[in-house]
């Protein structure tokens, strides 16, 4: 039986029980109607959503909001032009920031993860998160890039004298109204790309229903936070959850179930059970699986693949017990997993191909560090191949092609992940698993894919690309809210992501889907450097461990097309300087 997500165009068949239209203008679902109803669509009452919103986005940062009406000061001279600085009085801090129309203040931790903002970039007129680089107009705190997914809570300041001082009573923030270009979203997916489409569209002022359908029945979490520090201690679950309540906060109907078919044509999608559903606008992100090849003993007990939360959930409580750990794979993933396994005490041993982790994409200086670092901190490395996985009925050993066997309790196999793209009603997966959409996105009429299922042309390498980053995903959620909104325009982000490789953070930015050379700067074996990524004369990629101020102003220049030449950053180009300029 086909659901309807906002009241059809059409009349009743016969048998069908007319639906009414209740008080907010939704339509109510009668018994034996056809008709589905998304509850709790409330028009007119953005003033306590906002609230809701806000209060946990503090509950989110395991913070209080600030008392109404106390005061910070601070003087003049202390903000520089152009700049920022934090100010507080007893346990209370704002972040005031200056430039030639005034002094505003702000919220002084970003939304994402509590990161001091004042520890962060400001380029042009933005101001980057320190850790990973969410981004904020400098004017009013609006969001303009993830991984955060709301605004800066900005705080009303006056001038006495030679001071500026914050009253922590927030600024209402202006009322945004979307207008009625579609009377329905339907989102099949629950991640990244899923959850900042819905963001982005109640924060702009959209009122109408939103579905969002997926496998997993908890609500929306933080993926990138799983192969971390939920790993490295007994983790509640909830400790990943992007919001407290966000279905009741963002008004939005959550289904649980396998999606079998999307059709663009007809604008709706069938689930394993039968059950189809249309709306006037469709999101695809239905993200990835992780890949877990056919070894013999790969049903053992203790052999885990990493990818959903209750993966996540089953590696912690196997890891109560300690241990050895093998894990098959030195991606992101694995390396990750195994440093916060070996900080839990687990002893861990990394079974890979390649002798160095990450050579091809960062190079043999950076991963020969980066390997030398878990090294030092207790991580084995092991090169081979897995022939099969031992046990009676649960695991004991991974046996290697040429004869090796490593004694495990737990086997975490991080052999990567396949796009779940072949859900679509006649488009074909490309090559690497992707579905190529132009620079818009756009599917077909009302349909569009996000994250990492789409293969879109990747604006500063010029290649078309399939890119699986957290942060990418969400900001192709938030593209799409846009063009569902009526916003015209091609996709322009800039990629980014982090990971954790125990008590370092290395970021990546851009594209390279392969390099001619590389440009570093720093030490690699001290893992403080920046190293670019040269294709001809262009740099269309950079990682860096220790330089956040060149990481990011790198990140800012990229996005904007500014980049200069691999010949000038050889050369000593000052990024930051040129970032602080930019528009």
């Amino acid at each position: 039986m086909k659901q309807y997500l906002c009241a059809p165009k059409r009349r009743p068949n016969a048998g069908e029980v007319a639906a009414q239209p209740d008080d907010d203008g939704c339509l109510k679902r009668s018994h034996g109607s056809a008709f589905h109803r998304v509850p709790g669509r409330a028009r007119g009452n953005w003033n306590r959503l906002g609230d809701l919103i806000g209060r946990a986005r503090w509950r989110s940062l395991g913070a209080t909001p600030a008392m109404p009406g106390t005061e910070i000061r601070l003087a003049l001279e202390a903000i520089p032009m152009g700049g920022m600085k934090e100010g507080s009085a007893g346990d209370e801090k704002v972040l005031f920031v200056r430039d030639a129309s005034g002094v505003r203040a702000f919220q002084a931790k970003c939304p994402h993860l509590g990161a001091p903002l004042a520890k962060g970039e400001i380029c042009g007129g933005r101001l980057y998160c320190p850790w990973h680089k969410a981004a904020f107009a400098l004017a009013d705190g609006s969001l303009e890039e993830p991984p955060a997914l709301d605004s800066l809570t900005r705080y009303l300041v006056r001038i006495e004298g030679s001071e500026a001082v914050a009253t922590l009573t927030p600024a209402p923030a202006p009322a945004k109204t979307a207008s009625a270009v579609v009377e329905s979203v339907l989102i099949v997916g629950s991640g990244a790309a899923a959850v900042a489409c819905v963001k982005t569209l109640r924060r702009e002022g959209y009122d109408g229903p939103i579905t969002m359908v997926g496998r997993e029945a908890h609500p929306p979490y933080d993926r990138t936070k799983l192969s971390k520090q939920f790993l490295a201690k007994p983790t509640p679950p909830e400790k990943v959850l992007i919001e407290p309540d966000f279905d009741q906060i963002n008004k939005v109907e959550r289904i649980t179930g396998e999606v079998v078919k999307v059709d663009p044509s007809r604008r709706d999608i069938t689930l394993g059970d039968g059950r189809t559903f249309e709306a006037d606008a469709i999101l695809v992100a239905t993200g990835s699986r992780a890949v877990l090849p056919d070894f013999p003993g790969k049903d053992l007990g203790g052999v885990f693949i990493l990818r959903s939360l209750d993966d996540a959930i089953r590696i912690s409580e196997a890891a109560r017990a300690g241990g050895s750990v093998v894990v098959v794979g030195a991606g992101f993933i694995g390396m990750e997993a195994a440093a916060f396994l070996n900080k839990r005490g687990l002893s861990v041993t990394v079974l890979a191909r390649e002798e160095v982790p990450f050579a091809k994409r960062f190079g043999e200086a950076v991963g020969a560090a980066l390997k030398q670092y878990h090294a030092d901190n207790g991580v084995t490395f092991e090169t081979g191949s897995v022939v099969r996985i031992t046990g009676i009925s649960r695991v004991e050993a991974v046996e290697t092609k040429d004869g090796r066997r490593l004694p495990a309790d737990i086997v975490l196999v991080g052999a990567g992940a396949d796009p779940e793209s072949s859900l679509i009603a006649g488009v074909e997966p490309g090559e690497g698993g992707g579905l190529e959409v132009g620079g818009d996105l756009k599917l077909a009429d009302g349909v569009w894919i996000a994250g990492d299922i789409a293969t879109f042309p990747e604006r500063a390498s010029g290649e078309t690309a399939r890119i699986e980053h957290w942060r990418l995903a969400q900001q192709h959620g938030t593209h799409v809210a846009h063009a569902i909104l009526g916003r015209s325009g091609v996709f322009a982000g800039a990629p980014f992501f982090w990971s954790n490789q125990g008590d370092k953070r290395l970021d990546y930015g851009g594209y390279a889907k392969g390099f001619d050379r590389i440009i570093v700067q720093g030490d690699p074996a001290a893992l403080d450097f920046i190293a670019y990524y040269v294709t001809g004369d262009r740099v269309t990629a950079a990682c860096s461990i220790g330089r956040n101020s060149a990481f990011t102003a790198f990140l800012h220049l990229l996005g904007l097309g500014s980049l200069p030449s691999a010949a000038e950053i050889e050369a000593g180009a000052d990024l930051p300087t040129l970032a602080r300029e930019a528009a």
